[in-house]
């Protein structure tokens, strides 16, 4: 799921980026070439790490806060305003992102700042997280969001699932829970004791 993630990240903030000349990767493996920088400079993004909170026991569940960092190398700058318009771009581009189709939250940046300068380039970094789920039993809870929800404009608020049937006609959203029953007496735990169907109104 963490590789899905990143690639809805990078397919994102290549939609959005595209005016501002800079190029936009995952971060190069050990065995990867450097991508060459855009003429403005480039954009590397690659996952950073995971915090993990128990939700539940039975089965085990946890919440899995995952961190993506965006490593801006910008060229030709006279001051570090001239960072501010790609910064505010790239923050708008991946906040409420939601990168696949599961059990997770919306993106949301976690800290951004500068690092350093080096030879005519300016360092910035970005971090942005989504919470996710690990499912006792379950190795991939989760698909790849639809491209063109991906390279769509964050204003325009299309959803990332919208089903729809053969006919290309929309198919109301279905959420399913259910209620697992705690040891009592002889009876045994753990197994589903109620199920419920939720579906969405048409419109």
């Amino acid at each position: 799921m963490l590789a899905e993630a990143e690639a809805a990240i990078v397919k994102r903030v290549e939609a959005i980026l595209a005016p501002f000349e800079v190029n936009i990767a995952p971060f190069p493996g050990e065995s990867d070439q450097q991508p060459k920088p855009g003429r403005k400079g480039m954009i590397l993004i690659g996952y950073k790490r995971s915090r993990f909170r128990i939700t539940s026991m039975q089965p085990v569940t946890c919440e899995v806060i995952a961190e993506f960092e965006l490593s801006l190398q910008l060229r030709d700058l006279r001051t570090h305003r001239g960072a501010y318009p790609l910064l505010d771009a790239v923050r708008y581009a991946v906040t409420g992102l939601i990168p696949l189709k599961g059990p997770l939250s919306k993106c949301y940046p976690v800290q951004e700042g500068f690092i350093k300068t080096d030879d005519g380039i300016w360092y910035y970094t970005l971090v942005v997280a989504v919470a996710m789920m690990q499912i006792e039993g379950q190795k991939q809870p989760y698909t790849a969001a639809d491209v063109d929800y991906l390279e769509r404009d964050p204003s325009e608020g299309v959803r990332p699932y919208a089903p729809v049937d053969e006919n290309g006609n929309p198919i109301p959203i279905q959420l399913r829970t259910t209620i697992r029953r705690s040891r009592a007496d002889d009876l045994s735990d753990n197994v589903i004791d109620r199920e419920f169907t939720i579906t969405e109104d048409e419109q």
